[in-house]
């Protein structure tokens, strides 16, 4: 049945351009990921396990320290 499918199937360009898509954004993310301009980013995002008290959460109950 699969087979009858696919010889039926004469778009060829429907798959190629997913490829194309998914190559694009996947090397827009990975470039997005490894830029220098964004260590800080994920230093913070790295310590926020870390923390006793998140910033976010004391900042909303008003508490300053």
């Amino acid at each position: 049945m699969k087979q009858a499918v696919l010889a039926q199937f004469d778009l060829p360009w429907i798959p190629l351009t997913g490829l194309v898509l998914f190559v694009a954004c996947f090397a827009l993310y990975c470039f997005w990921t490894f830029k220098r301009s964004n260590l800080p980013l994920y230093t913070r995002a790295a310590e926020l396990p870390l923390e006793d008290i998140p910033r976010a959460r004391s900042a909303q109950k008003g508490d300053h320290e």
